[in-house]
């Protein structure tokens, strides 16, 4: 009995020694508003996070910092039913803080329950195609001059807005992504390949490994079709994604836009891969 009593009292410690947003509201969106995901630590509203028009899935792959691919055992409206978030972050919080207190958000309001296993699946291998690459060392290439891009005074860059008012999702300092019209963008400056990689890992069925050997940093600007099955936000209406920009008529495919534009290729392969087994999320979310 003592056992148990103490037990129980280490597994509420455990429970409320989680770290948790000050206040959050989760409501259904209603009507049709762009999907966005901004703010916390690190960001120029480091005390409140929102998220327009997201899915749990959105919500999942931030607060576990995990990719689309890597989860399994969710139920088809885990990425089909969209709320909008609003969270209080407190004061001095990190970035690794506030995913945590999205985590301990999602098992409070959905019951979210999970766990990890690493299977064998599906994997990537960025390669450099028979010819050579075609990169430019640091800057970006012809499009990029066209879209107005500007640079930050970092080494990085700012990119305006989209047209559909969706804010620019970087992946790293000089490395953006913005989908719009049926085509997904993606805008590189002073990078590594292997940041390359990092971003069409979220675009991808499986990870991106980059197996280039190219240890430069350079400068790149290609437009694709998404991919099937591509998670996360989709690409909204017809319209410019950035002053200027013209998008490959016919859209390329992911997989011709790397060969033709930076002259690499992606190969699969299997490989060792971590996933996140859902095992219950209630389809109700608790009251605010």
């Amino acid at each position: 009995m003592i056992r148990r009593v103490s037990w129980l009292i280490a597994a509420w410690f455990v429970l409320h020694a989680q770290q948790s947003f000050e206040a959050a509201s989760v409501r259904p969106s209603k009507g049709v508003i762009p999907w966005s995901y901004s703010g916390g630590p690190g960001t120029n509203d480091p005390g409140q996070i929102t998220g327009k028009n997201v899915t749990r899935w959105d919500i999942i792959v931030r607060a576990y910092d995990v990719r689309p691919y890597q989860l399994k055992g969710a139920p088809s409206w885990l990425d089909s039913e969209r709320y909008t978030i609003v969270a209080k972050v407190p004061h001095g919080a990190s970035k690794a803080d506030a995913r945590e207190m999205m985590q301990t958000l999602l098992a409070a309001r959905f019951k979210l329950a999970m766990h990890r296993e690493t299977q064998e699946g599906r994997c990537y291998n960025l390669a450099v195609e028979k010819g050579g690459p075609r990169l430019k060392a640091g800057t970006g290439g012809e499009s990029m001059e066209r879209a107005t891009i500007i640079p930050d005074g970092n080494g990085g860059l700012t990119v305006p807005d989209n047209a559909l008012g969706r804010p620019v999702a970087l992946a790293g300092k000089g490395l953006s992504a913005i989908a719009g019209g049926g085509t997904v963008l993606i805008l590189g400056n002073s990078q590594p390949i292997s940041a390359l990689a990092h971003i069409l890992s979220g675009m991808m069925d499986g990870p991106v490994r980059d197996a280039t050997e190219l240890t430069g940093l350079y400068g790149f600007s290609f437009d694709f079709a998404p991919p099937p099955g591509i998670s996360g936000p989709q690409p909204g209406p017809a319209g410019d994604l950035l002053p200027g920009f013209t998008p490959a008529e016919p859209p390329l495919s992911i997989f011709q836009a790397l060969r033709e534009k930076l002259g690499l290729r992606l190969e699969i392969v299997r490989g060792p891969v971590e996933f996140i087994i859902i095992d219950n999320a209630d389809r109700v979310p608790t009251g605010n």
